[in-house]
């Protein structure tokens, strides 16, 4: 007899959710909630001008996905492509601007955890 077991549930994929809440972002750099924002960025490194509530599905899709992984008082950047979490360069760092090294600040030592498994 098959049971519904909800911690053998696939977890929904975080790439595929951001896709349907922005088609175009390949990057979502999610800052603390008390600095209420989040910036969307395309693959040419430009951010996408939407509205706040499409930043906040996006912000509050991949604190979800990621829960406890990360220090959420941090601000923490997804890369869609990957599906990687990464913590977010400081200002001062090179990466913070995505445009300064094209790599929007993806240094494998800042790596915080890979959707569907891995650290």
């Amino acid at each position: 007899m098959l049971q519904n077991d909800p911690a053998g549930s696939p977890r929904p994929d975080i790439g595929a959710a951001i896709r349907e809440i922005a088609p175009t972002a390949m990057l979502v750099r999610v800052y603390p909630e008390r600095r209420s924002a989040t910036h969307l960025f395309e693959s040419d490194f430009y951010r996408i001008l939407t509205d706040r509530r499409t930043e906040e599905k996006a912000a509050r899709t991949v604190r979800s996905g990621f829960g406890k992984l990360a220090d959420w008082r941090l601000a923490h950047d997804f890369y869609v492509p990957t599906r990687t979490l990464y913590l977010t360069p400081e200002p001062h760092q090179i990466g913070y601007i995505p445009e300064d090294d094209l790599s929007f600040g993806l240094s494998p030592v800042r790596r915080i955890a890979i959707d569907g498994g891995g650290r």
